[in-house]
């Protein structure tokens, strides 16, 4: 059910009392929303118009005491757009105009009998209906929480503001009035007022789409808005109505979150721990904006400072224990915090007496980052919450330099457990093996073939040993091989007895081709020495082609289920004449090549060796 139209009340001034008696009664025929009081002076309507609730004037110009403009100018001066119509008998060009440019609503030339009354109701009902429409317009442009701007619909230049949006801006809404798209722009590439006219012709198309736009603040700052319009009509003329919201928080978050993962790639390429630490402090500094900020990094047994921000003082970190003060509890808890007030809080120790708010955020398990300021309360959530951001970016290239320090240490002692194989071990066994050989000569003993058998397994051992300890690195280039071809040339090389070598196929695989001659050679010879059954029956080995892969399989006796997690542990044998290195070998030369290895029953029982994560050429 629509509601019922609202009642009015005209003041309807004239000095013939009968004529006011009249006007009232036939626009109470025309219309029942009329309601007429009267006033036959000037001075009494305006008296009418301070205690009644007033929606339309109706005036005659020519009275005794004053004429109708005159009332109609103190009108205006005191009631502002109350609408106002002359309703006279003496008319002409000269008044009408006159009355037009006073700001009259309405002018209609008395007579014509009861249809102009009809015409003056009509004319009354749409004076105020327009002007109920555009004192509820108004104040909902006035009172609202949000921007508002009027604009031209072909240019974008302003035609009214509220002042929430000059309180946005900075501006008075007279700097406002009459402003350009270019003057209210900022300085940012790629926005100007050809732009700014079609996503504002956009958003009135299409009610769901709102954009954002670089406004210049009066100090000339940029404050980020968002936008959307609609078409309206204004006093008769389309124009649009832009809602104008403040997100430059908003979007300064998401630009250094951006700019944060841009930086998070420059971080993990830092070769040192320092400059890892020198870039996150960098863009602490020119992303988050904060003046004074360090890195302590755990350094034999202390929290030591590895970075310190330009605008802090020289002296403005300093090293401590591990257990000491806010820096010391964020290191041992891994929990960041956010201090408002440094004299309110018990733990911390700050470097400077001057400090006075700030926030602390672990570095992983490798130290601590911390930022100051020195007033209270300097730091939001927010900004805690992109400084988590940052330095995770941090603890995980600092993880990866200390793991490729280890990683290097570790070889070090690899290369030099080598030099000494190499130099204190093969020399005597090679002065040991000689001797034998001489006293071979003089002497026939069948203790001779036990120590030379002996020392034949200590060289075994010792080439075993170096190689794993020199050749276990990635493999950093490769080339292609052919599968069947590379695995005949290897059988080639291995004592094999009776044994036979199948290749059922002949993929072309990535490979480093000395680790993978190794790997071939030890499962060809770890076949013949283990796999052969005791009645001495010849072995049958197959090398076969598998979807990301190769295998190795012998038909002999197999390798029990609970042994087979443990054949590529070094020094695991089952023989006495085994080193226990030879499956370890090829264990780790596939790791070398990104491969995994494994061990399965093969396809007639003996041991299948699979080989996955190989790069197949063909």
């Amino acid at each position: 059910m629509s509601a019922e139209p609202a009642a009015m009340t005209v003041l309807h001034v004239d000095d013939d009392e009968d004529f006011i008696a009249l006007t009232a009664e036939l626009l109470g025929r025309q219309s029942d929303r009329i309601t007429v009081i009267s006033a036959t002076e000037a001075s009494e309507a305006l008296d009418l118009l301070e205690r009644e609730d007033v929606d339309c004037v109706v005036s005659d110009y020519e009275m005794s005491e004053t004429d109708g403009l005159e009332l109609l100018a103190a009108v205006r001066e005191r009631h502002g757009e109350l609408p106002f119509i002359l309703f006279t008998g003496r008319g002409s060009e000269e008044i009408a105009s006159e009355a037009i440019s006073v700001g009259v609503t309405d002018y209609l030339r008395k007579g014509g009998g009861s249809d102009q009354f009809a015409l003056l109701a009509n004319r009354i009902e749409n004076a105020v209906e327009q002007a109920r429409s555009r004192v509820s317009y108004w104040a909902v442009f006035e009172n609202t929480d949000v921007g508002l701007t009027v604009r031209d619909v072909e240019t974008g230049t302003v035609v009214d503001v509220n002042q929430e949006y000059c309180d946005m801006l900075g501006y008075d809404r007279e700097t406002l009035s009459d402003s350009t798209l270019d003057e209210l722009t900022a300085d940012v590439p790629g926005y100007d007022a050809e732009r700014g006219i079609e996503l504002l012709e956009r958003a009135i198309a299409e009610p769901e789409f709102s954009f954002e736009w670089p406004d210049r603040r009066s100090d000339g700052t940029t404050c980020w808005v968002e936008l959307d319009a609609t078409l309206v009509e204004i006093e008769g003329r389309e124009r649009s109505l832009v809602t104008v919201t403040d997100v430059h928080e908003r979007h300064e978050r998401e630009a250094a979150l951006a700019t944060l993962h841009q930086v998070a790639t420059q971080i993990q390429g830092c070769e040192t721990v320092e400059s890892a630490c020198e870039r996150t402090i960098d863009a602490a500094e020119s992303i988050l904006d904060f003046e004074m900020c360090s890195i302590l990094v755990a350094e034999d047994g202390w929290l030591v400072p590895k970075a310190l921000s330009a605008g802090a003082p020289d002296d403005g970190a300093r090293r401590m224990r591990p257990d000491q003060g806010l820096a010391g509890e964020t290191y041992q808890t891994g929990e960041s915090t956010l201090l408002t007030d440094v004299l309110a809080d018990d733990t911390s120790e700050p470097a400077k007496a001057s400090y006075r708010s700030g926030i602390s955020v672990p570095v992983g398990e490798s130290g601590v980052f911390q930022a100051v300021a020195t007033e209270v309360d300097a730091f939001s959530q927010e900004d805690l919450e992109l400084a988590e951001l940052l330095v995770s970016h941090t603890a995980r290239a600092l993880d990866r330099l200390r793991f490729e320090g280890e990683l290097r240490r570790q070889n070090e002692r690899l290369e030099e457990f080598a030099s000494v194989v190499s130099h204190d071990l093969r020399n005597p066994l090679t002065v040991a093996q000689g001797n034998l050989e001489l006293l071979a000569d003089e002497y026939d003993s069948e203790h001779l073939d036990h120590v030379r058998e002996a020392l034949d397994r200590m060289a075994n051992i010792t080439e075993d040993t170096l190689r794993l300890a020199r050749r276990g690195d990635a493999v950093e280039e490769t080339s292609p091989v052919d599968l069947a071809a590379f695995a005949d040339r290897c059988w080639n090389v291995v004592h094999t007895d009776e044994a036979t070598l199948t290749v059922t196929d002949s993929p072309t695989v990535s490979a480093d081709r000395t680790r993978l001659q190794h790997v071939f050679e030890n499962l060809f010879r770890n076949s013949i020495d283990h796999a052969t059954p005791a009645d001495g029956t010849t072995v049958a080995i197959t090398v076969g082609a598998l979807p990301g892969g190769f295998y190795v399989e012998d038909d002999g006796v197999g390798i029990p289920e609970d042994e087979q997690c443990r054949v590529f542990d070094p020094g695991h044998t089952t023989t006495e004449e085994g080193t226990g290195f030879g499956l370890a070998i090829v264990e780790e030369f596939a790791t070398a090549h990104g491969w995994t290895v494994h061990v399965t029953e093969g396809s007639d029982g003996g041991a299948r060796f699979v080989f996955t994560g190989v790069e197949i050429l063909d």
